[in-house]
């Protein structure tokens, strides 16, 4: 995984845009399906956790689901 501060271009903003998702998927080397599941999934959360707090960061929340994939 690497290190978002490598690519500052990244938002926290909340919600993304699908695009948004993709690059940031795209720059960890996930295909567009993965970021695809991963934006449609928040999105049906409303972009809050699974616990229902907001989510702050959704770039942290990238990253953890891609930490999952791999682990």
């Amino acid at each position: 995984m690497k290190d978002q501060r490598e690519y500052p271009n990244f938002t926290d903003r909340i919600p993304p845009t699908i695009e948004e998702v993709k690059a940031y998927f795209r720059f960890m080397n996930i295909p567009d399906s993965e970021a695809e599941v991963f934006y449609f999934y928040y999105q049906g959360l409303d972009w809050k956790s699974e616990s229902g707090s907001p989510l702050r960061d959704w770039v942290m929340a990238a990253d953890q689901w891609v930490w999952n994939l791999e682990n």
